[in-house]
């Protein structure tokens, strides 16, 4: 089976380093969708499991769906006490799953990621008749002094833009203008969104770390990368003194099928 994730290669790392959700956001996944005990789970693109373990805690049913060989490793590894989550490592687009067989399918950072063709159409088959879809994200948003790094930040980018006629926006969205990511409106209809303010801390080194993880960065030079994540150190320590805040909106959106 040759598959390839881009976080892949840095899976150990993005396990280490990338925010959790918090679990009031599981909590309210489980109202919204109006989760029963015996609910069956379907995780697109689970990646190191990192919203697979809230919701297996919670003794849901879970069957998961990775493409990345070390992703899924690790995402084994960490659900082991739970039997009844199963890791399958594949691609989503083509896995054979039960039709109408699942009370909930989620995607947490990654239904992006899924060929737009079968993005909706697929976990909607997967649905049963009453089940929900939830899209969980992570949200880079304005918050006091993040502002101005992500400012400072922006002559960095560019030094190593490949297209010199792209610019990177670099106004953060404020917590208020975080909205609902569209839907395939004849498949799903909106029930609830909600934020969940977040903000994370980080030295130069684990902001270099955090940044590292990020599928530009990855798929970079080696030597590019290196200098880029050198360039970042330097800014944070030099201008920064030496730490940033980073505030994120994690968002949940859940939807009821059709």
């Amino acid at each position: 089976m040759n598959l390839h994730s881009p976080f892949d290669d840095v899976a150990e790392l993005y396990d280490a380093i990338r925010p959790r959700y918090p679990e009031a956001l599981f909590a309210e996944l489980e109202h919204a969708a109006q989760l029963q005990p015996d609910a069956y789970l379907l995780e697109i693109a689970p990646g190191t499991g990192q919203a697979t373990l809230p919701l297996a805690r919670r003794g849901y049913q879970i069957t998961a769906v990775e493409l990345g060989d070390n992703m899924a490793r690790i995402a084994r590894e960490k659900l082991k006490d739970y039997p009844r989550v199963e890791i399958i490592n594949s691609p989503f687009e083509g896995v054979d799953l039960p039709l109408a067989g699942f009370d909930l399918v989620y995607a947490a950072s990654a239904l992006h990621w899924i060929a737009p063709e079968v993005r909706f159409a697929k976990p909607h088959a997967h649905l049963k008749r009453t089940g929900h879809l939830a899209i969980i994200r992570r949200n880079k948003v304005s918050g006091e002094g993040s502002d101005r790094f992500a400012n400072a930040i922006q002559s960095v980018y560019q030094r190593y833009e490949r297209d010199a006629t792209r610019t990177r926006a670099f106004s953060l969205r404020r917590l208020s203008e975080v909205t609902p990511q569209p839907l395939d409106q004849a498949l799903f209809e909106l029930k609830c969104f909600r934020t969940f303010p977040l903000v994370m801390h980080y030295s130069a080194d684990d902001y270099a770390k955090l940044f590292s993880t990020i599928s530009s960065t990855i798929l970079m030079a080696p030597h590019a990368r290196a200098s880029l994540l050198g360039d970042i150190r330097r800014l944070i320590n030099e201008r920064f003194d030496g730490e940033v805040d980073q505030h994120y909106a994690m968002s949940l959106l859940v939807a009821r099928k059709k």
